[in-house]
């Protein structure tokens, strides 16, 4: 009988085990150990049904790769005409000159990552969310070829910004060196049309770009580095009255330019009041 008992164990044992190893597995989102940043510029509008759903998209990549990246949305065109009960127009000079530079959307959602060409010299820079995922690891995965660090000083009072932009390169890099420094604002209660909610007057918009302290297309800092060379740069603004401070955020990046080549190399971010 305590045989039988034995075997009983045995058997029960090896099921357990049997069943455990054939469990599926889902595995975890990426670790993320890098200095290197991705910036993805979002391409948007109020009166874009399917942006939601890329809004939607971003907010679960930020969540997936927190300060690895860092998001702008950009309102241009017909779809960014404010509606009759909107508050804003998100629409802007800086915003339409960056959209040419970039190369406008075939459709949407549509975001541009790291201004990188992923498909092999089209030099067609625009993505739909399926493969923005993919982009923003392929991009971390780069080695970090130079550094961009933000210093600010912000006065609530008198709304006055400084921002210092610096870093060093971590190689020779060959090209124009170009730095451009962005304002957004966060949590922008204003209308929007949404595919599957239908129109929605108190919609929150994430990530609303607003200005640029520098040219759209980026100031030139210089053409080549050597590596260890560095730059340090210093830019200032009055921010308007209209727009909350506490939700505004700095954003600076240094790219590429060389041939038809855009590539982002390195992006920071600050919170104003941060």
């Amino acid at each position: 009988m305590k045989k039988l008992i034995f075997l009983f164990v045995i058997v029960l044992a090896v099921a357990f085990y049997s069943c455990k190893e054939n469990m599926a597995v889902v595995p975890d989102a990426p670790v993320v150990d890098t200095a290197r940043k991705v910036m993805v510029e979002e391409f948007t509008g109020v009166r874009c049904v399917g942006c939601p759903s890329g809004s939607a998209e971003l907010q679960a990549l930020l969540d997936q790769f927190g300060e690895n990246l860092v998001v702008v949305s950009i309102h241009t065109s017909d779809f960014g005409s404010p509606f009759p009960t909107s508050n804003h127009d998100f629409r802007t000079q800086e915003a339409e000159e960056i959209a040419d530079h970039l190369g406008r959307p075939a459709a949407y959602p549509s975001a541009v990552v790291n201004r990188k060409d992923f498909d092999g010299g089209a030099y067609f820079l625009q993505s739909a969310k399926e493969l923005w995922s993919g982009h923003i690891l392929q991009e971390l995965e780069e080695d970090l070829k130079l550094t961009v660090n933000i210093t600010k000083e912000y006065d609530p009072v008198t709304r006055d910004l400084e921002v210092r932009v610096s870093g060093i390169a971590e190689e020779n890099i060959t090209g124009d060196l170009k730095l451009t420094i962005m304002v957004t604002e966060n949590n922008i209660v204003d209308p929007q049309d949404d595919e599957v909610n239908g129109f929605i007057q108190d919609y929150n918009h994430k990530h609303v770009f607003r200005t640029t302290m520098t040219e759209p297309k980026g100031d030139l800092i210089q053409t080549g580095m050597a590596e260890g060379e560095s730059y340090d740069k210093t830019y200032s603004m009055s921010i308007p009255d209209g727009w909350k401070s506490a939700d505004c955020e700095v954003i600076a990046f240094v790219n590429l330019i060389d041939g038809q080549k855009k590539e982002i190399l390195q992006v920071e971010s600050t919170y104003l009041e941060e």
